[in-house]
């Protein structure tokens, strides 16, 4: 009997989980395929609608374009890094993409690039390799 109630639980947050993702649209920005490719297939197991961009020029002209509801970038990658996507689009004039969430991705631990991400206008700061479960919360958290 009690396995079944758990059961009924799970499900019922699963549904619940289901509910709250369905239908968001999500940029993840990462030079990094085998990343991209990881985040893409935790995010559409969740009914998530993902755009992905190899590079901040991109993923700007993305977020000019189209309605996105969060934004995930690396920070570290070659031209444009993370720091200096999220300062462009918090310029953005009389843009309501200038105010998405923002989740920093770095493969180096919290500290000063912490510090540095949430000054540059992220949200929240994950390391990577991203655990899905953290990642996920996070991702709930901001929407």
């Amino acid at each position: 009997m009690l396995e079944n109630t758990e059961a009924a639980i799970l499900s019922d947050q699963r549904i619940e989980i289901d509910i709250i993702f369905k239908g968001l649209t999500i940029l993840v920005v990462d030079d990094d395929n085998n990343h991209l490719s990881l985040i893409r297939y935790l995010l559409c197991k969740y009914g998530i609608n993902v755009m992905l961009a190899d590079n901040a020029s991109l993923a700007f002209e993305l977020i000019q374009q189209n309605t996105v509801d969060l934004l995930i970038s690396d920070i570290v990658m070659p031209g444009k890094d993370g720091y200096g996507l999220i300062q462009q689009v918090r310029s953005l004039p009389l843009s309501p993409m200038r105010e998405i969430p923002a989740i920093a991705l770095s493969g180096v631990s919290k500290g000063e690039s912490y510090e540095k991400a949430l000054a540059s206008g992220f949200q929240t700061y994950i390391q990577k390799p991203s655990n899905p479960t953290c990642l996920m919360e996070e991702v709930a958290k901001l929407i």
